[in-house]
This record gives structure tokens, C-alpha cells and sequence, in this order.
């Protein structure tokens, strides 16, 4: 998985490039296209692909809301009432 994610930063970096060159050698349409697809890559597949890779082993149920468990804050929170909001 690691090479995967290395190889999609890589391809990533040579499309937005291969399109930059070819913005300024005067061929601005397919320069665009390329720098497009390689964003739309980027967003869709490399990001995905990374938050994959480096989340998988993690233990992610601590940043999930559960309203089951009592949340010890916000119970002394609001016994001390201490919630004045100040504008």
C-alpha cells in the first residue's frame, strides 16, 4: 500500500508538470486537460487512497459521537454552570 500511495504522488506531480509544459509550449488546451485529470486524480483517488493507508491500524472509535457514553466534561460543564457565553 505505501508504494501505491508513493506511485499515485508521483504520477500525480508528473501529469500536473507534463501539463504545465504543455501550457507554455503553446498547446493550452491538452496542458488543462492534463492538469485537470490530475487534480480529479489527486481529490479522488490519492487522498482516499492515503486516509486508507494511514488510518487503517488506528483505533478511530475515540472520534466517533456516541450519545451512550456519559461525557464526563460536559456533565461538570453544566452542574458548575459555568456556560455564560460572552459575545
Amino acid at each position: 500500500m505505501k508504494y501505491i500511495v508513493r506511485l499515485l504522488v508521483i504520477a500525480v506531480i508528473a501529469g500536473i508538470s507534463t501539463g504545465f509544459y504543455y501550457k507554455n509550449i503553446g498547446n493550452e488546451v491538452f496542458g488543462n486537460k492534463c492538469i485537470g485529470f490530475s487534480v480529479l486524480g489527486l481529490a479522488f483517488v490519492l487522498m482516499p487512497t492515503f486516509i486508507i493507508y494511514r488510518f487503517r491500524k488506528s483505533d478511530t472509535s475515540k472520534y466517533i459521537f456516541s450519545p451512550t457514553e456519559k461525557n464526563e466534561e460536559l456533565e461538570e460543564f453544566i452542574q458548575n454552570g459555568d456556560g455564560d457565553i460572552q459575545v
